[in-house]
């Protein structure tokens, strides 16, 4: 078994060299030089990439964290660069202004990394291989902001880890030199450097295509904690999440029904400890951590009076959900399962918004920041049925929301509104329109998190 060292990348904040390659590499298959780039900046925006050769610009796409750009082919030249995101509707900022030398027959990525605010790039230059036969390439840039040197091994899919070869070895930053293996399934595994504990193992990942990819290790986001996870990136704008395979799963619960509280939420058997032993009306729960399988939820009160029985929630591994009970417009108790994003919530907020309103078919949803309307926000949902759920995107800043019932002459009846709310980083919020017999209207917006 061959150890191999690590690469150091190069990387400033205020200029960013070209390194290694030349002309000469250049091939029939790879004429031109091409770059790509990955964002690793975890409280970052929606972020684009733009060249610029002369006076001509050239964007490369634009990637939220965990996230790729386009790969693009490009004349060989030393470029200007720019950093920009969009920090509302109509304003774009510039957050990092550079050069980058292109070099025919290679490969350029760019990873952005570190607090959005100032970030670094790291540059990682490699010539792309036309020989490879059945085989493909494959290395790994270390994004785990720790003092801690990992190794990363890959081994076929159906043999164990003692059948595992070294890909190489890399600290915070920098990235192993690349190994060559026959394409084919394979499971991936971390450990720390030179020791042989498993940490992470990946599930049956297909390198099936004869070129080079780049693993990006780094944290897990969302509510679970201190937990990898592996980006695999090739040369599409596809990035494969790779998690841990035997990790357990992640469920929080709100209880909608105003005449059981508090509540008992219970998984499997009903002789069993409650998952959640008094939840209140009108609550949202922590996130509470299970192993990942296909259970049976039940709900009762506080007496142990069973309210609702046969429910069914599938939680996979690394599974992050929310499960709201209210009443249907029968008054039996059900139940909506909604996947939770496990994105930073900083600049960019992705949320749930649940509709459990049973007096009408539909209703929209409007975001009004100050200054705008309901006629002029762009943030709105047209059309969310009733027992369903969808997903909000919302750049932060302060937002009053609104539910609407729209008839069929399209005119417009308020049924329930928000504060005006300034959306808090970090926060996991669930939005959830729903029957409140104390408001004046008989409905109310819940913004929980």
């Amino acid at each position: 078994m061959r150890i191999l060292r690590p690469i150091a990348i190069v990387f400033s904040t205020l200029w960013l060299a070209a390194c290694g390659g030349s002309s000469d590499e250049e091939t029939a298959t790879y004429p031109n030089a091409y770059i790509q780039m990955y964002n690793g900046s975890a409280n970052s925006a929606n972020t684009t990439l733009t060249l610029t050769l002369d006076t001509t610009d050239t964007s490369v796409g634009s990637a939220t964290y965990a996230d790729v750009t386009t790969l693009v082919s490009i004349e060989e030249a030393t470029y200007k660069l720019k950093l920009t995101y969009k920090s509302d509707s109509t304003t774009t900022k510039t957050i990092k202004e550079d050069t980058v030398g292109l070099v025919n027959g290679q490969k350029t990525m760019l990873f952005m990394t570190g607090d959005f605010a100032s970030p670094d790039l790291l540059k990682l230059d490699f010539v792309r291989d036309d020989t490879l036969d059945d085989q493909f390439k494959i290395n790994f840039m270390n994004l785990v902001n720790n003092t801690t040197t990992y190794d990363i091994y890959v081994g076929d899919s159906t043999k164990t880890f003692a059948d595992a070869s070294l890909v190489g070895s890399a600290g915070y930053k920098t990235a192993s030199q690349f190994a060559t293996k026959a394409v084919g399934s394979y499971f991936v595994y971390v450990t720390r450097g030179g020791d042989k504990n498993v940490l992470f193992k990946s599930a049956a990942v297909a390198f099936n295509s004869e070129t080079e990819y780049v693993l990006v290790l780094r944290s897990a986001t969302g509510p679970q904690q201190n937990k990898f996870a592996i980006d695999v990136v090739g040369n599409t704008t596809t990035v494969l999440t790779q998690e841990e395979v035997n990790s357990s799963a992640q469920f929080r619960v709100y209880n909608s029904i105003n005449d059981v509280n508090p509540g008992k939420i219970f998984l499997g058997d009903l002789t069993a400890t409650p998952a959640f032993a008094n939840v209140p009306a009108d609550t949202l729960t922590a996130y509470t951590e299970t192993t990942a399988g296909d259970y049976r939820v039940s709900l009762a009160d506080a007496n142990n009076n069973l309210i609702m029985r046969n429910g069914l929630v599938t939680l996979n591994q690394n599974a992050v959900k929310s499960i709201v009970f209210y009443r249907d417009a029968a008054n039996a108790a059900a139940a909506i399962t909604v996947t939770d994003s496990k994105l930073p919530q900083v600049f960019d907020f992705v949320f749930n918004a649940v509709n459990v309103i049973p007096n009408y078919n539909q209703v929209s949803l409007y975001f009004v920041a100050p200054g705008q309307t309901m006629e002029t926000t762009p943030y709105f949902v047209n059309t969310l049925n009733y027992a369903s759920q969808t997903l909000v995107t919302l750049p932060t800043g302060e937002y009053t929301m609104f539910v609407v019932h729209k008839d069929t002459n399209n005119n417009k009846i308020l049924l329930a509104q928000t504060e005006l709310t300034q959306l808090k980083t970090g926060s996991n919020y669930l939005l959830v329109a729903e029957p409140d017999a104390l408001s004046l209207s008989g409905y109310k917006l819940s913004l929980n998190k």
